[in-house]
């Protein structure tokens, strides 16, 4: 539209929209005409003399009656001039407020640069809007192609681009595959794997594929414009990613506005599905603010879509298609609908081992080669279980080498029970850091390797993977670790299970829904609510277990991927009281016989806390010593193995082979296996009939 045209904006009837920038024009540069001169039409019969009397043509009066007639005249002569000036002053008001009017109600054709709009950039840069979002990176051109920011990448995009400090390598990683990618170079390595035995070819692009530009670039934390956000912290690595390089795997489309000055600003969209969208129904402006004395970013033509973003009452927040958001009239707008948007560019896929039914698995604690001995009599009275984890391999040191006490004779006895082995590495030893593990690409791929190797030697189904000793600073370290080794895993058909804590406050940082889209199962252990060092408390209440289930799902975990962990222990928790007032808890871990010997030996009868949904116990020893247990029980694992069919999830785990009683077998077994709805029907009942069983006792206890 050429700046003379006008886009016709004006608000109807009843909606003075006036926000916005102030006007070009204002009331100020209006100008009033001089008012014409009115002349007087007087009557034929009437004249003025020189003094200004008017007499009657023909009339005889006397001087006074002259007098008197003149003074009249002189009256009615003021009165009506008074009226010319109320006249003018009432039409120059008239012009004045109609002038205010147009002006207040005449839309501005004031466009804003788009220098102003995405900020100053140097000449090989470009704007990023991510999604709907402007922010503070800025992407690079080079010899004609696109680059973008490694953190926008990472973060957003594809977060298997794993930048290594250490080799000072871009790996990036699919299903059966690891590249690695040398900076500022075309050529990379692939590695079928990720075992130092495993194949490794060359592969080659038209360009350059990781860019680290040697002069000083904005990194994101500097404010490009007072409407750009940092999308991640900054691109603090300094590295920039092809764009389409990037394409090829991710699904990821961009459009890109090349700049007369600058590299112009790109629009990357990268969320798929149900997103509101609608298209103008005559040519509108899309302005910076939603008013009509904003400026225009650009303008749509009839019949363009645009994604809403947001919905006010005059204006809608919309994103363009090439790049801009703003605010347009709704008016100009046809009514906003929900739209399937799609994209032509496959999803990489992660094939996944799936066991037939739910997933029944115990954990056989083993601390020596001699350990293995007793997996006959630990399983006597075991029914139902379809996999057990021997807790085999241990990491030992920083270059990423591992322990094994694994025997093919138990995994041959373990067959015959009809029983998969999937062996359990940990992080436990403290001879090693597991962050300086995890942080070096050599000391993961010698633990993978080492780990794998073992694993077919031994002929195992599956890896249980159990690193329990990281912080947030390990997350991105930690999911690489979990890709290469699923890699490895997949090539060699073994199933990968990874252990994973509650998704609460302390972990929240952990990348679940990326750990469960490359492993086969991910396993929340649901347990340790409340633990050594700790307040008393439950192991494992039921509403704990709830919520981290729920959590993990709302993470984006798949039901049918997610293992819901029980604890076959409980804690007998011991408060005393100090002589300076003060108070010490500690606790000791107590199978569920143990339980039940030491509530005999201290003649205590539990009651049910509808809370936890557990029994209770609570009683003071001779020395003045309080005793609490929240016991584990054939009605705790009960309610706690029918949240599987209730969430529809993988199945159950349990820690630890040996601390059950022999009835928790067929619980485990009658309850994993129920519908969703019988499994909610006989929970309500539970819960009703063991707090009934509260009442009732202490109506006897009253008695």
């Amino acid at each position: 539209m050429k700046n003379s045209e006008l886009i016709d904006e004006s608000p109807g009837k009843g909606s003075p929209d006036q926000t916005g920038i102030t006007a070009d024009r204002s009331a100020d540069s209006l100008k009033s005409n001089k008012a014409d001169t009115v002349s007087s039409h007087r009557p034929d019969g009437m004249r003025s003399d020189k003094a200004g009397t008017v007499r009657s043509k023909g009339a005889g009066s006397s001087q006074a009656s002259s007098a008197g007639s003149g003074s009249t005249a002189l009256r009615r002569k003021g009165g009506r001039g008074s009226r010319k000036v109320l006249a003018a002053l009432f039409l120059a008001l008239l012009l004045f407020g109609t002038g205010v009017l147009i002006i207040r109600n005449t839309p501005t054709n004031r466009r804003m640069s788009d220098e102003t709009y995405f900020g100053q950039m140097q000449q090989d840069e470009a704007a990023v809007i991510l999604g709907d979002q402007l922010v503070n990176e800025r992407a690079i051109v080079k010899d004609g192609a696109l680059y973008l920011p490694y953190n926008i990448v990472r973060d957003t995009l594809n977060g298997r681009f794993y930048w290594d400090e250490g080799t000072t390598r871009m790996l990036f990683t699919t299903a059966t595959q690891e590249f690695e990618i040398p900076v500022n170079a075309s050529s990379y390595s692939v590695i079928d794997g990720v075992r130092t035995t495993d194949p490794v070819s060359e592969g080659t692009y038209d360009r350059e594929i990781i860019l680290r530009p040697d002069d000083n670039r904005i990194t994101g934390s500097e404010r490009v414009t007072q409407d750009a956000q940092e999308s991640s912290g900054g691109n603090t690595t300094g590295l920039y990613v092809s764009a389409d390089f990037l394409q090829k795997y991710t699904q990821v489309e961009y459009t890109w506005k090349k700049g007369n000055k600058n590299g112009g600003h790109v629009l990357i969209r990268y969320k798929w599905g149900e997103q509101l969208t609608a298209k103008s129904v005559k040519e509108a402006a899309v302005r910076y603010r939603g008013g009509i004395k904003s400026p225009i970013l650009t303008t749509l033509a009839k019949g363009d879509r645009v994604f809403v973003l947001d919905q006010l009452s005059h204006w809608m927040k919309v994103l363009t298609k090439d790049g801009y958001i703003g605010y347009v009239k709704s008016g100009r707008m046809a009514e906003p609908a929900t739209e399937n948007v799609t994209t032509d560019i496959p999803a990489q896929e992660y094939p996944s081992i799936a066991m037939d039914g739910k997933v029944t698995l115990v954990w056989h604690q083993i601390s020596s080669k001699d350990g293995n001995d007793t997996l006959s009599d630990m399983t006597a009275k075991m029914t139902g279980v379809n996999v057990i984890s021997p807790t085999w391999f241990s990491l030992t040191d920083n270059e990423g080498n591992i322990t094994s006490i694994g025997t093919k004779k138990y995994v041959k006895s373990a067959h015959s029970m009809g029983l998969q082995v999937w062996g359990l590495v940990s992080d436990f030893s403290s001879e090693m850091d597991t962050s300086a593990v995890l942080a070096s690409t050599a000391a993961r791929r010698n633990a993978i390797g080492a780990l794998v190797d073992d694993a077919l030697k031994l002929g195992l189904d599956g890896i249980n993977l159990d690193f329990e000793y990281m912080d947030e600073a390990d997350a991105l370290a930690y999911v690489q670790f979990v890709r290469e080794l699923s890699i490895e895993c997949r090539l060699n058909k073994l199933v990968l299970s990874v252990d994973i804590k509650p998704p609460y406050d302390f972990n929240y940082w952990m990348n679940r829904k990326e750990i469960a889209t490359v492993a086969d199962y991910l396993i929340n252990m649901g347990y340790d609510e409340h633990y050594a060092g700790s307040d008393a408390g439950s192991v494992a209440s039921l509403s704990y277990e709830q919520r981290a289930i729920e959590e993990s799902l709302n993470q984006g975990v798949p039901a049918h991927k997610l293992i819901s962990a029980i604890p076959f222990y409980t804690r007998i928790w011991y408060t005393s009281d100090g002589e300076d007032g003060s108070q010490t808890t500690t606790s000791e871990v107590l199978t569920m016989a143990g339980v039940q010997k030491t509530l005999q030996s201290w003649n205590v009868t539990p009651t049910f806390d509808a809370s936890a949904f557990q029994h209770y116990a609570d009683w003071t020893t001779n020395d003045g010593v309080r005793c609490q247990i929240w016991i584990e029980d054939a009605d705790s694992i009960a309610a706690k193995v029918r949240l599987i069919p209730q969430y529809d999830l993988a199945g159950t785990a349990a820690w630890v082979l040996g601390f059950e009683s022999s009835d928790i077998w067929n619980v485990i077994t009658e309850n994993v296996s129920m519908s969703k709805e019988d499994a909610a029907e006989a929970q309500q009942q539970a819960g009703h009939s063991l707090s009934a069983g509260n009442q009732t006792e202490d109506v006897t206890e009253a008695d």
